[in-house]
């Protein structure tokens, strides 16, 4: 059990004071997106020993057996999981990530089309796929999976988007979501865009204004965007602290703003559509959409202790609030968070984390209890997977 220091990540739509504020520190001046804790190459975490500072990645390829026990085997040696605090001032990019077999073929043929790992041009840089949890810890919007084919004919009409281009939806139904999505991407999209944005622009009530005034928002960023178009097609969540949505590799989506709690399956995959300056790769995109996802439920947590619900075997989430526990049921590396108030821990070491500080638990450490005074969030791997 030891002190674990993230790695701060600036990304342009990264909040300048939300991460420096929840850690209660002055912040660095430059947009703080994210805060990584975890193993992963681009940025580790740190652990701070008395002999040093040490990367967790250096701590686990020096003992994978006592750092991540069984698991070791199961994961190649890598911690399955990344945590992650996240800020965001301004909308992500508009993105999807693969399922495991299309990660492992798209890794395979860019390797074999002699593209570096490192390359902004590439769209798999690892083989790995990447499902993730986002727990929001203040407000936090996403927009997120396909609305109903019969309510995304509906708004179309509303906001003056081509008909035509739907015939597919009409006839096929949801699988037909990638074509779909293919004609909103191409070529003609400036000129779907025009009378599109004058139609949103003109909207101030109805059902529709919340999204009219969402494309208007983002066109303000991204004018010239042909994914502009795809947003009234997506469902649009609002979550407040502690509620979660659980992300299906396949899924379409994009963090629109606020600080959240983010957990996923440690991978780089991203496929993006658009809303970004990066690499957008079309073709790989359309091949990873999972149109026959069904829509996410919010989940909201309903005790003191609360596990959220992530069909994955690489991480499990639980939230603790108020709570004094023990924690006797253990079969892998755990990370524990704190993000509101103090948590103390009552193992070995004694340690007591404040908000934005977490604590790593190697797989061998016993049994702990753990008092919670605010808010703490622990990831371990599901059990099925130690």
């Amino acid at each position: 059990m030891e002190y674990l220091k993230g790695s701060l990540r600036h990304y342009a739509w990264g909040s300048v004071d939300a991460i420096a504020r929840i850690r209660g520190i002055e912040p660095t001046g430059l947009p703080e997106a994210e805060l990584w804790f975890g193993d992963h190459p681009l940025s580790p975490a740190w652990i701070e020993r008395q002999s040093g500072t040490v990367s967790l990645s250096e701590v686990i390829t020096a003992d994978p057996e006592t750092q991540l026990g069984r698991s070791s085997e199961l994961s190649e040696g890598r911690l399955p999981f990344l945590l992650k605090v996240l800020a965001a001032e301004r909308p992500l990019s508009l993105q999807v990530h693969p399922g495991l077999e299309t990660a492992v073929a798209g890794h395979q043929a860019e390797n074999e089309a002699g593209i570096p790992v490192n390359s902004p041009q590439r769209s798999f840089p690892d083989r790995y796929h990447k499902p993730e949890l986002i727990i929001a810890m203040e407000p936090f919007r996403v927009l997120c999976g396909f609305r109903s084919v019969e309510e995304s004919l509906v708004v179309a009409d509303a906001l003056a988007l081509p008909m035509d281009a739907l015939i597919p939806l009409k006839l096929g139904g949801r699988s037909a979501w990638p074509s779909v999505v293919e004609t909103f991407l191409s070529g003609n999209s400036q000129l779907v865009l025009g009378a599109f944005l004058e139609r949103c622009a003109r909207i101030v009530d109805g059902p529709w204004k919340s999204t009219a005034s969402l494309v208007i928002e983002l066109a303000d960023l991204v004018p010239d965007d042909p994914a502009l178009s795809l947003v009234p097609f997506l469902l649009d969540y609002q979550l407040d602290e502690g509620e979660a949505l659980f992300l299906s590799p396949g899924v379409l989506h994009t963090y629109l703003g606020g600080t959240a709690v983010e957990v996923m399956a440690s991978s780089d995959n991203v496929l993006r559509a658009g809303f970004t300056k990066k690499h957008v790769d079309i073709k790989s995109l359309l091949n990873v959409i999972d149109s026959e996802v069904p829509p996410e439920g919010i989940q909201r947590p309903h005790s003191a202790v609360h596990r959220y619900q992530a069909p994955v075997s690489e991480f499990a989430v639980w939230r603790l609030k108020n709570v004094v526990t023990e924690i006797d049921e253990r079969w892998g590396p755990e990370i524990f968070l704190c993000t509101r108030g103090i948590t103390k821990f009552d193992g070995q070491m004694g340690l007591e984390i404040g908000p934005g500080q977490a604590v790593w638990i190697s797989a061998t450490e016993g049994s702990y209890s753990i008092d919670v005074d605010g808010i703490a969030y622990r990831v371990a791997l599901d059990r099925e997977a130690g």
